[in-house]
Parts: structure tokens; C-alpha cells; sequence
């Protein structure tokens, strides 16, 4: 008996010194995908999420009226980054935002549909390579009854390398095909690319997003994103494209309540299309103790 005992606290020590390091870090779609869910929902971090979007932002929306309107912006020579953000008055969400180089050439893009645009804002963090008149572009759909409200701002070098650090901190410690997976290009003969699929957990109220060939060649890449919420039922719909795949971007959706899913479409060919993207927890709410059985 006193053998079995042993043997018995042993075992629980060990297992404890296994899972205790992961669960006292971030909570990751992992911990919900692989391990049952315990009785009163998963860990929530306590440490505050790194902030991309300060509230600061939000005061310096500038409008922009509907029926294809067109707003440049004009970025300082040795800006490397931007933040963007662009949100509606509360109608659907239409418009585009790209990068330029001079006149003509046309370094990013980003499409954006979503079905409304205060509930899910357009957030994104574009890391390009500085360049004198680098600019930004925004324009509204054609339909006139759907404006938009776009801020535009460059960090300052400290808020870059804070930023930097971020980015590349979420990267290496995401876990391979469950955050971070690679997406495989379509066929020369016009197939289409590979879908991956991400599942949001419940309690996940936004998910963070990078998109970053640094590990696939440092090739360009063009990818279409869905946040989909019940079987194709598309909230969010974006076309992303970006001329250097060694830049990493970076942006946030909000996937608020239940039954979310991410889901991607490599747009690129075969041989020079793969693309690694990552998809984890930015806000998570906290999960009320619940009985084992909830009845509706």
C-alpha cells in the first residue's frame, strides 16, 4: 500500500511539472482544441495583451464620404510602419487601402467588406520597407450611403521597436498547425490555392492575425480571408496582397460570442506561393463559473 501511494503522489507531482509552465503564459487555441475544457471555462491570462490600437486613435478618425472617394496620405521618408484603422457609421463596411511607391508602383493591398463597421473594424499594423514618397491610399466603395472614418499614424521609432518585438515574440511562440500554419499555392493551370481553417474558441472576443513569409522564401503573397460565423455565413471578408512577404502584417479581427471561424484561401501559384500565417487570442473575456450541465 505504501508503494502504491508513492507511486500515486509521484505521478500527480509529475503531471502538475508538466502542464503548470503552459498554463500560466497565454492561452492559445491550443489549450482548446487539444484539452477538454475544465469545469468554469479555460485560463485567462493575467497579464494585460500588448495594446496595437490605443484609444488615442480613435480621436483622430478622419471622414471619408462614400461613392468611391479617394484620400491619400503622404508618410514620412524613414517610416517603416503604419497603423491603420478604418471603421463606418454603423452601416457595412467598404473600401481599400494600399501602399505606393511613386506613381505606379503598388506594393499592398487590402479589400475590405465587412457587415458592419463599427462591430468590426478594419485594424492592421503594415511593416514596408522605408522608401521617400512611400504613400498611403484609402478609397470608399461606390455605393454614396456608405462612408468610412480612417486613422493614419506612424509610430514613433521607440513605439516601432516595441512593435517589432511584439510581432516577432507572437511568431516564434505560436504552436505549428494549430496557431501557425503553412498554406500551400495552386497549380500553374489556374486551380485554386489550399484552405486552412482556424475555430475561435467562445470566450475569444478578437484574434490577432500574421501574415509573414519569412520562413517560405520571402516571396509575395495574396490570400483571400474570411471570418466566417455559421456554415458561410460571412461577416468579414478581405483580399489581402502584399508585394514583400519578408514584411510582416499584422492585424486584429473581432470575432465576439460564438461559433467563429477563420478561414483562408492561398491565392498564388504552386511554386512561389507559400505563405505561413498565424492566428491566436488578441482580448479574451473572462468565463463565469458554470454548472456541468446547462440546460437551455
Amino acid at each position: 500500500m505504501k508503494v502504491i501511494a508513492y507511486l500515486t503522489a509521484l505521478a500527480s507531482i509529475s503531471t502538475c511539472a508538466a502542464f503548470s509552465p503552459s498554463l500560466s503564459t497565454r492561452t492559445s487555441l491550443a489549450l482548446h482544441s487539444e484539452a477538454p475544457m475544465p469545469i468554469g471555462g479555460p485560463p485567462v491570462p493575467s497579464s494585460k495583451p500588448f495594446e496595437l490600437f490605443p484609444e488615442k486613435y480613435d480621436s483622430v478618425l478622419n471622414r471619408i464620404e462614400g461613392g468611391g472617394t479617394v484620400k491619400t496620405c503622404r508618410l514620412p521618408e524613414n517610416a517603416q510602419r503604419v497603423i491603420y484603422k478604418v471603421e463606418s457609421f454603423g452601416r457595412p463596411l467598404k473600401g481599400e487601402i494600399k501602399l505606393w511607391y511613386g506613381p505606379i508602383r503598388e506594393v499592398h493591398t487590402l479589400k475590405f467588406n465587412t457587415e458592419h463597421g463599427q462591430n468590426y473594424p478594419v485594424e492592421a499594423v503594415l511593416k514596408f520597407k522605408p522608401q521617400n514618397g512611400a504613400t498611403l491610399k484609402c478609397m470608399t466603395s461606390k455605393d454614396p450611403n456608405c462612408p468610412m472614418k480612417v486613422s493614419i499614424t506612424v509610430p514613433t521609432p521607440e513605439q516601432d521597436k516595441a512593435l517589432a518585438k511584439n510581432t516577432e515574440n507572437l511568431w516564434y511562440s505560436a504552436e505549428d498547425e494549430i496557431e501557425k500554419k503553412l498554406i500551400q499555392g495552386g497549380s500553374t493551370d489556374g486551380g485554386a490555392g489550399a484552405w486552412v481553417y482556424w475555430n475561435i474558441p467562445d470566450h475569444v472576443e478578437s484574434v490577432q492575425m500574421i501574415v509573414w513569409s519569412i520562413d517560405t522564401g520571402k516571396k509575395s503573397f495574396k490570400a483571400d480571408i474570411e471570418c466566417l460565423r455559421g456554415p458561410n455565413n460571412q461577416m468579414q471578408k478581405y483580399f489581402l496582397q502584399c508585394g514583400g512577404g519578408s514584411q510582416p502584417y499584422h492585424a486584429v479581427f473581432q470575432t465576439p460570442g460564438q461559433g467563429w471561424v477563420i478561414r483562408v484561401n492561398n491565392g498564388k501559384f504552386v511554386e512561389d506561393g507559400k505563405v505561413q500565417m498565424v492566428v491566436m487570442p488578441y482580448k479574451e473575456k473572462k468565463v463565469a463559473n458554470a454548472n456541468a450541465l446547462d440546460w437551455n
